[in-house]
């Protein structure tokens, strides 16, 4: 009994390093989710147009889009945007991104307290 004991315990230690480094393997770094928003495949389908961590809080990623971005369908819009905000705070601690027409730069999302992506008008 003792021996099937040990050997379930090492059977769920192993699952769970291999868990754990499959986790921190698949972590992207801040300078990793930058790049994935100034893909060409973004501009295209985004209109993404400047991408940059803010030299002053650095925590924040500002992402300024062009006028196709509000030709994109609204949930698809909110999908992209949920998504870039989980990136960047998943390879920054408490990170913060801010969606801006490149034009104005006036917020064309919002995230309320659970992360939601709310478009402006």
């Amino acid at each position: 009994m003792r021996d099937l004991r040990r050997r379930v315990i090492v059977a769920l230690a192993a699952v769970l390093a291999t868990a754990a480094s499959a986790a921190h393997a698949h972590q992207m770094s801040p300078d990793d989710v930058i790049a994935r928003l100034r893909t060409a495949a973004a501009r295209a389908q985004y209109d993404v147009i400047a991408v940059e961590r803010h030299a002053e809080l650095p925590r924040l990623l500002l992402v300024r889009v062009g006028p196709r971005w509000r030709d994109v369908p609204a949930g698809r819009r909110r999908e992209a945007a949920e998504d870039w905000r989980q990136g960047w705070r998943h390879s920054v601690p408490q990170g913060i991104v801010s969606i801006v027409d490149a034009a104005d730069g006036h917020a064309v999302v919002n995230f309320d307290g659970r992360g939601n992506a709310l478009l402006t008008p």
